[in-house]
């Protein structure tokens, strides 16, 4: 339905689709109710929001469920469009809330398990 709904683009051209990026998910367009709901489900603590948003990467916004994280990302590589996966979602990184505003989801890629 939601694919239905989304506007024509011109020929040779297609829409970037992502689960998640480097900005918080912003909840400026829903109602007070929708928000508060939001936010008591994947933002409980107050660090975790931005603005009338959220701030968390996808793992943690997914409990770290390693099975949730492969569908939502199979979905995302199943839909038309050019699949842009943010860095160190492909291993499940992690954020850190304790840092101050979008930086909590801009933290340095994990290459090695000490990081």
């Amino acid at each position: 339905e939601i694919l239905a709904k989304t506007p024509a683009i011109p020929s040779g051209c297609q829409w970037g689709i992502f689960l998640r990026n480097h900005d918080e998910l912003t909840l400026e367009m829903v109602t007070d109710e929708e928000r508060d709901y939001m936010w008591s489900e994947y933002a409980k603590d107050p660090r975790m929001r931005a603005n009338i948003g959220i701030r968390r990467r996808l793992a943690p916004l997914l409990d770290n469920d390693r099975n949730q994280i492969e569908l939502f990302t199979a979905l995302l590589l199943s839909l038309p469009g050019s699949p842009i996966l943010y860095y160190g979602d492909e291993i499940g990184m992690g954020d850190n809330i304790w840092l101050g505003d979008r930086d909590a989801v801009r933290t340095p890629m994990q290459w090695t398990p000490d990081r």
